[in-house]
């Protein structure tokens, strides 16, 4: 099982369900990809602002490592289930969570919606969909929760 999040709080919702659907002894992979756009682009949001060096991107990294490892501890723990952390560069998100999927041999991918519609979609587009259209695996989506 492969669990894709970008580290928000809709992200990570995906989390704690990969581990209730995996199997006791099983393993699951947590990826985080740190969107690097390869050219700047005023379609992306912070287009004006100062790009990253090296060693931010690298410390950055480390730090969706550790964020990782901190959200899978507990539900691993309680379901006996492995798990190993990913985080990595990429200017396709969708694109690194289909390799990464590839890679490991994921039998399922699992990440959660941001629900974004409208001139969001269309702009930003949906990691989710692309993975869910395009993965030839299952995906697993958890959507955001609905707001009244």
């Amino acid at each position: 099982m492969l669990c894709a999040t970008d580290l928000s709080e809709f992200g990570n919702r995906a989390v704690p369900l990969a581990f209730a659907i995996a199997a006791p002894g099983g393993c699951v992979t947590l990826l985080h990809v740190l969107h690097a756009p390869s050219v700047p682009s005023p379609l992306v949001p912070h287009y004006g602002e100062k790009h990253a060096s090296e060693e931010e991107l690298a410390a950055q990294e480390r730090h969706g490592a550790a964020h990782l490892s901190a959200l899978a501890r507990p539900a691993a723990e309680a379901r006996g289930v492995r798990f190993e952390v990913r985080a990595l560069r990429a200017a396709q998100v969708a694109e690194a969570i289909l390799e990464e999927a590839e890679r490991i041999g994921a039998d399922a991918i699992c990440l959660a919606t941001h629900s974004r519609t409208g001139l969001a979609q269309l702009i930003l587009g949906s990691t989710a969909h692309e993975v869910l259209h395009r993965a030839g695996r299952p995906v697993l989506l958890v959507p955001s929760p609905v707001v009244h």
